[in-house]
């Protein structure tokens, strides 16, 4: 039953209408800005589609179907096969697997981890890899803890750390090494030759690491996604 008219809808309709899902799919992991730029539609122009306040031009969708490599009645109407031929092999090629560690970054005071085995993967799309500029041999994740980086960061977040970033830039954020302690931090150039440690959480001040201690600091890599449950 249609909510606005009143009349019944067909299965073939509703399947059409499902579009939303179906493109809800597609996204996946990534955000729906990097998807926009990949199917050169903007942010707000995709959420009125999962929305379904609006609906993308044929062309649109062909484009959709084409970048991710999907077919194209299965997109539009719900009906068929999702991938053409072995398309669902070539789909599982679309992913690179980069391994979660058993390693536990603080977010607070320092943790000590002697345990950095391997303990399962997470898959993310190659393309949004090589749209965001990153090599999946250079990415590890690992676990936040502690209340310091949020809202940012929360307890037992995943961490997406690129270890071949290791320049520091003011404001971004990395996981870093101090003797034995892990931290995830914002870190700051002083004018002194200094690095600053900023928590996001205002009830923490401010750590400054002095030039002449800075060989105290050893930065592991940039976090460059969260990963993060919702209630």
């Amino acid at each position: 039953m249609n909510k606005k008219t009143g009349k019944q809808v067909s299965t073939s309709q509703k399947e059409v209408e499902n579009f939303n899902l179906r493109l809800k799919e597609l996204i996946g992991d990534q955000s729906i800005s990097s998807f926009g730029q990949l199917i050169d539609a903007s942010e707000g122009g995709i959420r009125k589609w999962l929305n379904k306040t609006s609906k993308p031009s044929f062309d649109k969708v062909v484009r959709i179907a084409d970048e991710c490599k999907v077919n194209l009645e299965w997109l539009a109407t719900g009906k068929g096969e999702k991938y053409n031929n072995n398309k669902s092999l070539e789909y599982c090629d679309e992913y690179a697997y980069i391994p979660v560690y058993n390693v536990t970054v603080s977010t607070g005071h320092g943790i000590y981890s002697k345990d950095e085995s391997i303990t399962r993967h997470l898959a993310f799309r190659k393309r949004w890899l090589q749209f965001r500029n990153l090599t999946p041999s250079d990415l590890a994740v690992v676990y936040a803890s502690g209340d310091s980086m949020e809202p940012t960061i929360h307890s037992n977040n995943s961490l997406l750390v690129a270890t071949n970033q290791t320049s520091l830039k003011d404001g971004c954020i990395y996981v870093l090494r101090i003797n034995d302690d892990l931290f995830a931090k914002r870190l700051q150039k002083g004018l002194d030759g200094s690095v600053i440690l900023i928590s996001d959480n205002k009830e923490y001040e401010k750590q400054r690491i002095e030039k002449d201690k800075i060989e105290l600091l050893n930065i592991i890599g940039k976090v460059v996604w969260i990963g993060k449950d919702l209630n």
